[in-house]
């Protein structure tokens, strides 16, 4: 699909006030998210981006060694945002529990993700740079969570909610658990679609049953006390990525 010139303008309109040594890293991650978004990872290239701001080489490079690195930004960017977001709702919570089940679901990134952000960045985690980026992505998820759900795991077991002999170790595993989670939904994901398969919603809900089940023994917690993830909002983001795979 050929881009719609106008919009392209509307890009230079925007950074027109602004002058080359002006760009700032944070500029570039909203342009090349937009652009990502818009065209496609592969198909916007990093004079698209200098060009949209109307920058030059030598700043880009300033902030990025390259345009992998630039979606790793991104992601970055984006667990920063779902951390707070999540931080923020398990505040409002009355228990331990259900704290740390806040902050493990905020840790599946897709689930607040937008879906024209998805329909670009699953694909891209085919690609030999996307597993880089992909692994990126989880690193930022499990730096950025790792002391909270540590914090919350503490406070459990000190309320006799949950048995644990070291919270920060469980925090890191438990944390790679989840990662491994959505890492192989999204892989499932891209193989449906590649193979021109309809999603089997039974092999999503059998993975994160069996991970689910894993951090609750892990921990001595009543089964169903974890939820790690929304199975309507689940299976809806599936056939809308589904129905929208180019």
């Amino acid at each position: 699909m050929q881009e719609n010139p106008s919009k392209k303008f509307d890009c230079l309109k925007k950074v027109n006030a602004v002058k080359k040594g002006d760009i700032k890293k944070h500029d570039f991650l909203l342009t090349a998210e937009d652009l990502f978004c818009r065209n496609g990872y592969e198909k916007t290239s990093v004079q698209d981006i200098i060009d949209c701001l109307h920058s030059s080489k030598g700043s880009f490079y300033h902030h990025f060694p390259s345009k992998e690195s630039l979606l790793e930004g991104i992601c970055g960017n984006r667990a920063e945002q779902i951390y707070v977001k999540a931080s923020a709702e398990a505040e409002k919570a009355d228990s331990t529990i259900q704290k740390l089940d806040i902050l493990l679901t905020g840790t599946i990134p897709f689930q607040e993700e937008k879906l024209r952000f998805l329909l670009m960045l699953i694909p891209v985690f085919s690609l030999p740079e996307g597993r880089i980026v992909r692994q990126y992505y989880c690193d930022a998820l499990a730096t950025i969570f790792h002391d909270p759900i540590s914090v919350q795991i503490k406070a459990g077991q000190n309320c006799y909610e949950l048995r644990c002999d070291d919270p920060d170790i469980a925090a890191t595993l438990i944390l790679h658990v989840v990662n491994r989670m959505w890492v192989q939904i999204t892989d499932m994901i891209i193989e449906t679609e590649l193979r021109h398969k309809e999603p089997e919603l039974s092999e999503y809900l059998h993975l994160t049953d069996c991970c689910r089940n894993l951090i609750e023994r892990f921990l001595s917690i009543p089964y169903g006390s974890i939820n790690l993830i929304n199975l309507p909002s689940l299976r809806f983001l599936i056939e809308q990525i589904h129905n929208h795979w180019e």
